[in-house]
């Protein structure tokens, strides 16, 4: 194998490999990153058998061919290379040869017999605009838990209709829900079939396979999404990025997002993120964040005696209702409030025991965010300083 190609292009389709490579491998040769070159393309790809990553760059090949090098070394390396230069890999024996200029590095090569197959990707189930799905992607993984005690609920569910995407995440204290449109492929199935892809239906995928390739993927312009009973599959020009399904369902959102409200009210978005921010300090890991939501403004407040005590206010305008004291976990309203696209924020209220809504003033069909609220003890919203 001999192939010369960009640095930038290499660096860039490392980076994007590495991703399905774990840190502490269950077997050495997963640590390895495959190179095949051919067809005047270098395709690099990680694996660990519950998720892969391939990247395909165009380049130079005078002897096509593969090999199986450490990736998280390969990946370090040539991230230092110039960018505006050119490397030649070329296999020589055992070892696998970088060459940049004056620089050369050998490095040492996996047994290629030893590594599992990378899994095969099946028919797209449908085409999705890659910019829509990143920030979808980006916003509702931030609600997916990171316990794997229940693994479904380290997963996105995606909802697939006739016309749209819908992708949720929860923890169980905060559920978030946005809407892609897609077009799906007719000539997929709509039911579970053996390996078939799926145009309609539920699945749930690992969040953290949507969440780094919604990194990656905006600007790509379209994005081909394929759903199997035990696959999903994301493919963009010269990416692919595959993991496993996870088994279950999340909590049916329809049932849980509330339709009638007793109070609405909105602010600046970037304004309440930087007063909860300022309060924050003073909270302990169970203390709660107390918001009083009035016409005219927004109260945020926080503090004991021991820790001591603060509060900031915001501009707001009280829609519906009447005002109102509600308490939140700090960081999860902060993460929530942080997945709203605009300068400003609706907030609906039912009481301030049942979760309250948030999302962007007419935008309730691209994101909204549910929020548990904390059910306060008698006597501790009274003071206000």
């Amino acid at each position: 194998m001999k192939a010369t190609i960009d640095n930038e292009q290499l660096a860039e389709a490392a980076q994007w490999a590495l991703r399905a490579i774990p840190g502490n491998p269950p077997a050495p040769v997963l640590a390895g990153m495959l190179i095949e070159a051919g067809d005047r393309a270098l395709t690099l790809s990680g694996f660990d058998y519950y998720r892969s990553a391939r990247a395909t760059e165009d380049c130079e090949v005078a002897e096509p061919g593969k090999a199986l090098v450490p990736g998280r070394v390969l990946t370090d390396l040539v991230r230092t290379f110039p960018k505006t230069r050119h490397t030649t890999l070329a296999l020589e024996g055992t070892d696998l040869t970088l060459s940049c200029g004056a620089t050369h590095i050998t490095l040492p090569t996996l047994p290629l017999e030893d590594y599992p197959s990378l899994p095969e990707v099946p028919a797209p189930s449908g085409t999705v605009d890659s910019t829509a799905l990143a920030e979808a992607g980006a916003r509702v993984a931030a609600a997916a838990s990171t316990d794997e005690t229940v693994m479904v609920l380290t997963g996105i569910e995606f909802t697939l209709t006739d016309d749209q995407l819908v992708l949720s995440a929860t923890d169980r204290y905060h559920f978030h829900l946005a809407h892609v449109p897609w077009q799906p492929n007719p000539k997929a199935a709509n039911s579970n079939g053996k390996g078939k892809p799926l145009n309609k239906g539920k699945v749930v995928v690992p969040a953290d396979v949507v969440r780094d390739a919604a990194r990656i993927l905006a600007d790509t312009g379209q994005a081909d999404l394929t759903f199997t009973s035990h696959q999903f599959a994301v493919t963009a020009p010269g990416r692919v990025a595959t993991g496993r399904i996870i088994e279950g369902n999340l909590p049916d959102y329809a049932a849980l997002f509330p339709t009638e409200f007793e109070a609405v009210a909105t602010t600046g978005t970037e304004d309440l993120a930087t007063a909860i921010k300022h309060i924050t300090p003073l909270l302990g890991k169970a203390d709660p964040l107390l918001l009083d939501i009035a016409d005219g403004q927004i109260t945020v407040r926080a503090g004991t005696d021991d820790k001591g005590r603060g509060r900031d206010q915001v501009d707001a305008t009280l829609l519906e209702g009447e005002p109102l004291t509600i308490a939140f976990n700090p960081h999860l309203l902060l993460k929530t409030l942080q997945q709203v696209d605009g300068p400003v924020v609706q907030m609906r209220f039912t009481t301030p025991t049942k979760p309250a809504l948030l999302h962007a003033p007419d935008q309730a069909d691209v994101f909204r965010g549910l929020i548990m609220p904390i059910r306060l003890t008698p006597g501790s919203s009274k003071n206000k300083d």
